[in-house]
């Protein structure tokens, strides 16, 4: 799916640390997030980079500790990519019902160009709400490497659940309804340091 940008989705392959807590998380893993990876390791995302706007000489970078205290869901796309459309589609509701200074969905595009193209497949899409984002650098993708399964689980659409705390929660890799009640539930129970 997202060859065309010159590397495969071979992302979310083997990071590794402490210890999760899964069982904190598993009453909210209902419905359609019963099938949510939970993480058993502690991975955190502070220093990753991403770029949010470029003013034509200069790039916006910020660090995901810039978004520390708010629930993050961040997801890969490219433009190729006929399911990313639905999984963002469905993303930008939940950003719409929950995003404010406790949940945000950081879309990263994954295809070559600038944050400019990337803002252009958005709107292409007419996918409302969400904010564009890019890689900072591509090592962003080995950085999140945190899935051993991931090459058996498919190039599908690809997502990382991190908790205020910067701490990765869960991944996924497959068309979800992230506006479902029960994912409005599971994200206002993440926000609130619930689980």
């Amino acid at each position: 799916m997202f060859k065309r940008a010159g590397f495969s989705l071979m992302l979310l392959a083997g990071f590794i640390a402490g210890q999760a807590h899964a069982t904190d998380m598993d009453g909210y893993l209902v419905g359609d997030l019963s099938g949510l990876n939970v993480k058993a390791g502690e991975v955190q995302v502070a220093d990753m980079k991403v770029v949010s706007d470029f003013n034509g000489s200069q790039k916006t970078v910020e660090t995901l500790a810039e978004k520390a205290g708010k629930a993050l869901v961040i997801t890969f796309y490219g433009r190729e990519c006929l399911g990313c459309r639905a999984h963002l589609r469905s993303l930008a509701a939940l950003q719409r019902t929950l995003g404010d200074d406790r949940m945000e969905v950081v879309a990263l595009s994954l295809d070559e160009g600038n944050i400019h193209q990337a803002k252009r497949t958005l709107d292409r899409w007419g996918i409302e709400g969400l904010a564009p984002y890019t890689p900072y650098h591509l090592s962003i993708l080995r950085d999140l490497t945190m899935d051993p399964d991931f090459r058996r689980n498919g190039t599908g659409p690809a997502s990382v659940i991190v908790g205020p705390d910067g701490v990765v929660k869960a991944t996924s890799y497959r068309l979800r309804h992230w506006e479902a009640p029960e994912t409005i539930t599971f994200f206002e129970a993440l926000a609130d340091g619930k689980i």
